[in-house]
């Protein structure tokens, strides 16, 4: 698609073109540079894991939040980095003494045993984190 300019009185002698096939394409990268952006954003942090179903499950900002993921063997992960139980508490007291306002998100597998989640608990008591939240799968 062309644009043809013509002079203002109305001789064709000089005219110039806009090709709008260039542009077009640039609109088109933005876009789907958008839309990959907005996708790679809106991904939960951490690991994929079966995690169980509620009703009532409410999602948050993944932005503000740290997540401490359980696996069903009893491996412990914060956001995507391997750590061991006894280094939870600092690690996540490091968090909140930086923004008391904080999330941390409990990401457990629906098979891990509860022992795992009541360590996890213990350790977050102990170092006052009070945002506390458990991620769900909503139904």
């Amino acid at each position: 698609m062309t644009v043809k300019l013509s002079d203002s009185d109305g001789d064709e002698g000089s005219a110039g073109e806009i090709n709008m096939v260039p542009l077009i394409d640039v609109l088109f990268s933005i876009l789907t540079f958008f839309v990959l952006a907005s996708i790679f954003l809106t991904r939960q942090q951490g690991l994929s894991l079966d995690l169980p179903t509620a009703k009532a499950a409410k999602t948050t900002q993944m932005s503000e939040q740290v997540t401490l993921s359980v696996t069903k063997e009893g491996k412990f992960f914060l956001n995507k980095d391997p750590i061991d139980l006894k280094s939870i508490g600092p690690a996540i007291k490091a968090v909140v003494d930086q923004d008391p306002e904080r999330l941390i998100v409990i990401a457990g597998d629906k098979a891990v045993r509860y022992k795992y989640i009541v360590s996890i608990l213990d350790e977050l008591r102990q170092v006052n984190a009070t945002r506390i939240a458990m991620a769900t799968d909503t139904k």
